[in-house]
């Protein structure tokens, strides 16, 4: 069976530096021409698509015994000088990243039935005292965290593992799984099965790392890691080609690793714009709900879900109103700032309840939630050194739209002087969808009988038909009515 570009991809591009995007850029290319199309290809292109989910059915979900985890993926102990920076100056300085800093995105996450955070962590020095800081937020919030190692970047020494894993295990807030402390990585091949049997033994560690680069087959009980006991994926968290994302390559590795050792993870949005890595995963086709989807109709199968991520703003994932301090990005990183995506964060609580719980709640509060990026995909920067990011044609110029019905209502999507009516949509989550063909403001109303109960109009955000820097990155509001109609 072909081993998913979802891993091989991740190994070329996602987080390591290199000279050249060819490599990355090929390996997408040979994958995607090996797919078939779309599962829903005329909904993907449909110049006004709607897509009416009701969720009102428990026995919609498949339900199992035993506990469900969802974490969140925090990158701010690491610094991206460790990675690919050639210059002080592109430095994250993740050292201005203190304590009240913590507490204030931990009771955000923790308030959004997060279980734990994976906090990232490299080889720089002071980065020690900012996991104690981390963990001394945490304590206080009271929610978990546990320590993802980036071997990008981080002492690739089974010691310094052990070392930092044992510092910290007792501590408060460590999150621990079926009696053990959770240790997670990104990168991490260098240790080989032996230094990762090691630390397992040396830790009493629950292992879950994200390890690329090896015999995915070897995977298996029996195989030399067989005893990991689990394994994430990265990349399942995005179509890797001019496609909507789908579930082949998390029942690959599935099937592989058999029931619960599998870790899912789930991002809504991807695009970098640096010299070193220039491109866009497809986040069409209202991916950030369409991944919860996926992860939700295989929960019996799934015990871990990972969110990617809480602020790589690099990247262009992120579930927070935007960089905190002016060191929360790296140097040149143009696209993050007047671009909150902590509406994202509110739109999937809705899904990482119904994961863990098997059952979707009722719906309250009659919202929309929309996402648009500011310029076509197509057309030329004016004053850009780089070129276009790599798959800039496989998003199409849509405004998309999540309309959280508590009942019937109709709602109309604008975009300057062009908007279109949606009427009589149904109690659940409504997937709408506009062309974007003109220029201006976005507007989204909703009327319930007869009443218009939200007229919205964001003031610090136009779609545009120009633009100096390439910016693929969303804008992301919402609006709700107040009251019962």
């Amino acid at each position: 069976m072909k081993v998913p570009a979802s891993s091989l991809f991740l190994y070329a591009a996602l987080f390591i530096a290199l000279p050249s995007f060819s490599i990355a850029h090929d390996l997408r290319h040979s994958y995607a021409s090996s797919k078939k199309e779309p599962r829903d290809k005329a909904l993907a292109s449909a110049s006004n698509a709607t897509d009416n989910t009701k969720h009102d059915d428990i026995a919609d979900l498949q339900k199992r015994d035993g506990s469900k985890y969802v974490f969140v993926h925090h990158i701010r102990t690491l610094t991206y000088a460790s990675i690919h920076a050639s210059s002080h100056s592109q430095y994250i300085r993740s050292y201005d990243y203190d304590y009240n800093l913590w507490v204030n995105d931990f009771n955000q996450i923790r308030a959004k039935n997060i279980d734990a955070v994976a906090l990232n962590v490299g080889r720089d020095p002071w980065e020690r005292q900012r996991v104690q800081d981390a963990y001394n937020a945490a304590a206080a919030v009271g929610v978990g965290v546990f320590i993802s190692f980036d071997y990008t970047s981080f002492d690739c020494n089974v010691d310094t593992t052990v070392e930092w894993a044992n510092e910290l295990s007792g501590l408060p807030a460590q999150f621990k799984v079926d009696g053990r402390p959770l240790v997670s990585s990104f990168s991490g091949d260098c240790l080989g099965p032996g230094g990762w049997q090691a630390v397992r033994d040396r830790t009493g560690g629950f292992l879950m790392p994200f390890i690329y680069n090896i015999d995915y087959q070897q995977l298996r009980r029996g195989g030399s890691w067989g005893f990991l006991d689990t394994w994430q994926c990265w990349g399942c968290s995005w179509p890797q080609g001019d496609y909507d994302k789908n579930t082949e390559d998390d029942h690959y590795y599935m099937d592989i690793l058999g029931p619960d050792r599998y870790a899912a993870t789930a991002s809504p949005w991807f695009f970098t714009h640096y010299n070193y890595k220039n491109f866009l995963l497809r986040a069409d086709s209202w991916l950030v709900i369409a991944r919860w989807e996926e992860l939700i109709s295989m929960r019996d199968q799934l015990r871990f879900v990972e969110v990617l991520t809480w602020n790589d703003f690099g990247e262009s994932h992120y579930l927070n109103s935007g960089p905190p301090t002016e060191g929360s990005q790296p140097y040149g990183t143009t696209w993050t700032n007047g671009y909150p995506h902590n509406a994202f964060f509110d739109l999937i609580s809705y899904y990482i309840e119904a994961f863990k719980t098997g059952s979707y709640p009722a719906i309250a509060t009659d919202t929309i939630y929309f996402w648009s990026r500011p310029h076509p995909a197509g057309i030329n920067a004016n004053n850009d050194g780089l070129s276009r990011p790599q798959g800039w044609d496989w998003t199409s110029d849509n405004l998309w739209a999540a309309v959280f019905c508590s009942s019937t209502c109709s709602v109309t999507l604008q975009v300057g002087t062009y908007s279109q009516d949606f009427n009589n949509l149904a109690y659940g989550v409504n997937k709408i969808s506009l062309p974007l063909n003109a220029y201006g403001s976005i507007t989204v109303k909703m009327r319930k009988n007869g009443q218009e109960v939200i007229n919205y109009t964001p003031s610090d955000f136009q779609y545009r038909g120009w633009t100096d820097q390439y910016n693929f990155n969303a804008y992301v509001g919402s609006a709700s009515a107040s009251g019962s109609f």
